[in-house]
């Protein structure tokens, strides 16, 4: 039988990111714009996001991001809308993403880029479209179902199996 540790120290590594849907009275979706690709991809729009630090539970990684990269202070814990296991890819482990809702912010709130970041807009659902990757646009999707439907989803890879 083995130590604890041992045991421990053979279980799968995984990494942890979270994201936050925020929203305007209108139904306009916050994106930012990557100052900068991450290898493999060129710079996209995305929910304000990111990897947890340690120690961190997803919400608090959700909400600390969203005020890191756009300086809004979301005002409450906001609700879970879907949680997508993407398998390892390009040298990365399995990453598991949980993308949260925080509801409607005031209109005009103001956006305070970081430097991660180079512009920010608000639109609706549906003009966001030709602006994502091919491969942001299902997972996309069922994040905006999940919230106009009050669920949760699970995701593979971006995808509802």
């Amino acid at each position: 039988m083995l130590a604890p540790e041992q045991f421990a120290a053979r279980l799968p590594r995984h990494v942890m990111s979270a994201c936050v849907l925020v929203t305007d009275p209108a139904d306009r979706i916050l994106m930012l714009h990557q100052a900068h690709g991450y290898p493999g991809h060129p710079p996209w729009w995305q929910l304000p996001g990111g990897l947890a630090d340690p120690d961190e539970r997803p919400h608090q990684t959700a909400v600390r991001e969203a005020f890191e990269e756009s300086g809004i202070a979301l005002p409450r814990v906001p609700r879970l809308r879907a949680v997508d296991y993407r398998s390892p890819a390009d040298g990365w482990p399995p990453v598991i993403d949980f993308c949260f809702d925080a509801g409607h912010v005031p209109p005009d709130t103001p956006v305070v880029l970081s430097s991660e970041h180079d512009r920010a807009e608000w639109r609706p659902f549906a003009a966001w479209q030709s602006h994502l990757q091919p491969e942001q646009r299902d997972w996309f999707a069922s994040v905006w179902r999940a919230r106009t439907a009050g669920t949760v989803l699970h995701l593979n890879d971006g995808r509802e199996p």
